[in-house]
């Protein structure tokens, strides 16, 4: 048995990164951790036919911190969705398919996210864009109005959106547990987590456990924070027979009808937009959990962004206002509501509500437990004492190993012990099948990890 203090990503690992540039947001899909930076400048510079005029790379959007061509991702210790920031010639900076609108979603399904900012000086035919003449020298009445018509949203009737996902079912333990942690705080502040499950026929969506990555954040505002536990996370999930289904977020209480906030809105986009690789139909869902004052309790519902709202966030339309209730239109762009054009949108047009149930009712016992202290809580910290009371239970009250090591948090605490590549498979092939018991091996020295042998 191959024992480790912690696992190592391999260098075939496929990641996406993020590179923000003056003129938005690219995508750069399929990275290998052992990719230098300067195979990065080649693949940004042809996908998106761009220069990026011998500039670094850097961390950080003011440009201090650059970084050296010769270093590969991994050295640079960059994750799945992280940023990476460049200047590029705008001059030279290419546009791609139909994108003489300024279209950001590649065939592909790569989101490029202009701002158009930086040609706000000249005189387009939309602020910020550029002139006709120099997109081509001639133009019919037809072609204006098919180029006019790509800037212009008017947003669905509220009677006529319908979601992708036609129902989530949420397993009761992990949502209760979730919800009084937040409760401690008397939902001061917000909480972010991911939800893990699985995705059913009929776009049904089954959410199994919630976790929750590094974050800062405040009674309205949240920032997800780099997650050293990001590619175990997802490894372990994976082996669980589990992927990313969601997300989730608490939030203070609110006034009635306040349902999202502008950055929850373009999170929600964002994250069906990842999940979806682009523009496309998914069940990828969002939960809010707050306290209702009228019901005295809390609450959970579920919901999605409409695929316009995906498309708007994708093309950059859509911004954070003053009004939290509302998301602002970039001048570059025409929203119409009720056959006026706005300058900012009510939240609850990209919202469509989906119906929510507790699958752990409808089963004797749920299929993981949420008992272990969870990662990146306040104040919280796992340790081998919290090992041994949990597994000590084993041979009671109907209690197994297998049924008490099916906790993802747990599973987690074990990776700083045992190889994710060969022993935690093993662990989870067992808590899968009830049928294969843990090895004496394995079980031996989980027990002296917890300081019972």
């Amino acid at each position: 048995m191959k024992m480790s203090s912690s696992s190592s990503s391999s260098s075939s690992s496929l990641i996406v990164l993020r590179i923000r540039t003056q003129l938005g947001t690219w995508r750069l899909n399929d990275v290998k951790l052992n990719d230098n930076l300067n195979t990065l400048r080649k693949r940004v510079e042809s996908e998106h036919r761009t220069d990026l005029q011998g500039l670094p790379f850097t961390l950080d959007a003011k440009g201090l911190n650059a970084l050296d061509d010769s270093l590969t991702v991994q050295q640079v210790k960059l994750n799945n969705g992280d940023f990476l920031y460049a200047m590029v010639d705008e001059t030279k900076t290419g546009v791609h398919e139909a994108a003489t609108a300024g279209r950001r979603i590649t065939k592909e399904g790569n989101i490029v996210a202009q701002e158009y900012s930086s040609l706000a000086d000249q005189k387009g035919f939309r602020p910020g864009m550029m002139p006709l003449r120099n997109m081509k020298m001639q133009w019919t009445l037809q072609d204006f109005i098919d180029l006019d018509e790509q800037f212009q949203y008017k947003m669905v009737d509220q009677k006529k959106k319908k979601a992708v996902c036609s129902q989530v079912s949420v397993d009761f333990s992990c949502i209760t547990e979730f919800q009084s942690y937040v409760l401690q705080y008397d939902y001061r502040q917000m909480r972010i987590g991911y939800l893990y499950g699985t995705f059913e026929e009929d776009n049904k969506v089954n959410v199994e456990l919630i976790y929750e990555p590094p974050q800062e954040t405040t009674d309205i505002s949240f920032e997800i924070l780099d997650d050293p536990n990001e590619v175990r996370v997802n490894l372990l999930a994976e082996m669980l027979g589990l992927k990313k289904v969601g997300w989730i977020f608490a939030h203070p209480t609110r006034e009635k009808g306040f349902q999202f906030s502008g950055p929850e809105i373009i999170a929600a986009a964002e994250q069906q937009l990842i999940a979806a690789q682009g523009i496309e139909d998914t069940p990828f869902i969002t939960l809010k959990a707050y306290f209702d004052i009228e019901l005295n309790q809390p609450t959970v519902e579920a919901y999605q962004v409409t695929k316009q709202t995906m498309e708007m966030v994708a093309e950059g339309v859509l911004g954070v206002s003053k009004n939290l209730g509302c998301c602002s239109v970039h001048p570059t762009f025409t929203v119409v509501v009720e056959h006026k054009s706005v300058k900012e949108v009510d939240n609850n047009f990209f919202l469509v509500l989906v119906p929510i149930v507790q699958h752990a009712q409808e089963i004797q016992q749920a299929k993981f437990l949420c008992t272990f202290p969870k990662l990146n809580r306040l104040g919280v910290k796992a340790c081998n004492t919290d090992l041994q009371r949990q597994i000590i239970k084993a041979g009671t009250q109907g209690w197994t190993y297998q049924s008490l090591i099916a906790d993802f948090q747990l599973l987690l605490f074990l990776c700083d012990y045992l190889s994710l590549e060969d022993d935690i498979p093993k662990l989870i092939n067992s808590v899968l099948n009830p049928e294969i018991p843990l090895g004496d091996g394995h079980l031996l020295y989980i027990r002296s990890i917890a300081g019972l042998d």
